[in-house]
């Protein structure tokens, strides 16, 4: 219950949600756009998942760094970015460090984090970067000045791996969100029930309807929530996260599967 003080306002009557458009993709508008992951923990095996990711034609990638052994090492990490870019050409790419406990592999410093998304920011090979909400509000805007100095976009995020809050609650974080001046705003909690993912996808159509004034991610991970991966668009969420190899999230599924089931709905 921790953004519950957040006001919910509605947006202004005739208000729409704007799109942004990124490289080759333009989100918010149309189905939601398949988001692979790229993962590996050297840069042999990050070019080989990615080499496989795009023969899955995703609409946009998602470097998660925290999966190298070698985070830490902005050498190492701009290298990989390199090699990621040569091969999605102008695909739209995230750049993601997510910590341990938000389902990631490596928890650096306050100081590092923000450091080596500074440096990512400035090669000017990522397009978005995923902040993590709960880096707490300084970090949140310093990252969000340099990346907007620099015309990066910053996907502002939040996962929750004990459950799903209330409908107002998921409304509140990402209402925060955009108070902080997010471009896009991404939340993603655990379903443990049927109704759970009733929960996420009412809280989904209400941001999409009333309080929502940009493009915005909601996912219901785990097996029962397998269904927002693939309908959630139909409620209001921009991005689908699905697998070109091995999952990155509980219920995550291959872009294929994702792809024909989207195509079946839109």
């Amino acid at each position: 219950m921790r953004y519950l003080w957040v006001v919910l306002q509605k947006r202004p009557g005739g208000k729409v949600m704007k799109e942004i458009k990124v490289r080759n993709q333009i989100l918010g508008q149309g189905p939601p756009k398949i988001c692979i992951p790229l993962m590996g923990k050297d840069l042999a095996e990050l070019l080989a998942a990615t080499g496989i990711a795009v023969e899955a034609n995703a609409d946009m990638y998602e470097f998660r760094a925290d999966f190298l052994e070698a985070a830490a090492d902005e050498e190492r990490v701009e290298e990989a970015l390199n090699g990621i870019r040569s091969l999605i050409g102008d695909s739209p790419l995230i750049f993601t460090l997510r910590s341990e406990r938000e389902g990631g592999k490596k928890t650096l410093s306050l100081d590092k984090y923000i450091s080596l998304n500074q440096k990512v920011v400035g090669t000017g090979l990522a397009d978005i970067l995923d902040v993590e909400l709960d880096r707490g509000e300084e970090a949140v805007k310093h990252l969000l000045s340099a990346s907007h100095q620099k015309g990066v976009f910053v996907l502002l995020s939040n996962h929750n791996f004990e459950g799903t809050p209330p409908k107002e609650e998921i409304i509140s974080i990402l209402c925060r969100m955009q108070q902080l001046g997010a471009d896009i705003t991404k939340l993603a909690v655990m379903a443990r029930s049927e109704k759970d993912v009733l929960v996420l996808l009412e809280a989904t159509l209400a941001m999409r309807e009333r309080y929502g004034d940009r493009p915005f991610i909601t996912v219901s991970m785990g097996q029962k929530g397998i269904i927002s991966r693939v309908a959630g668009g139909l409620f209001g969420s921009a991005v689908t996260y699905a697998s070109g190899n091995d999952p990155s999230a509980p219920g995550q599924l291959q872009a294929s599967s994702v792809r024909y089931v989207l195509n079946l709905l839109y």
